[in-house]
């Protein structure tokens, strides 16, 4: 893991911090901000921040698999499927990937999929 730089950030309004964790991933000059809530007390060294949510937009959902199922196959690749949206022009999922692992561009199934952040930088 390449150095871990950690902040405590204290929210007065509950509402702020559904906000932030629900806006995840966040952006800012090409560096992504990897953000938990801590429930409980525990030491700087025992945190690892190394997975976030991002939303996976795939376009053209072929009529003759059932969506839901597809999405979930794809999703399960990812390590799991935290919510879907299925709608007439493009399906997507939110999954929680791993940031350590390096993203593949192209080539197979994967030409019509793209990761959507959804936060704002």
């Amino acid at each position: 893991m390449l150095g871990q730089i950690l902040f405590l950030i204290v929210f007065e309004l509950a509402e702020d911090l559904e906000m932030i964790l629900e806006g995840r991933p966040w952006l800012f000059r090409k560096s992504i901000f990897l953000f938990d809530r801590l429930c409980q007390a525990v030491e700087r060294d025992q945190i690892r921040l190394i997975s976030s949510p991002f939303w996976m937009k795939i376009d053209s959902c072929f009529p003759e698999f059932d969506k839901k199922d597809l999405l979930h196959a794809i999703g399960a690749t990812f390590g799991g499927v935290l919510r879907s949206e299925i709608n007439e022009d493009f399906c997507r999922l939110r999954i929680n990937l791993d940031v350590q692992r390096p993203l593949r561009r192209g080539g197979g199934s994967q030409e019509n999929m793209e990761l959507m952040g959804e936060g704002r930088c």
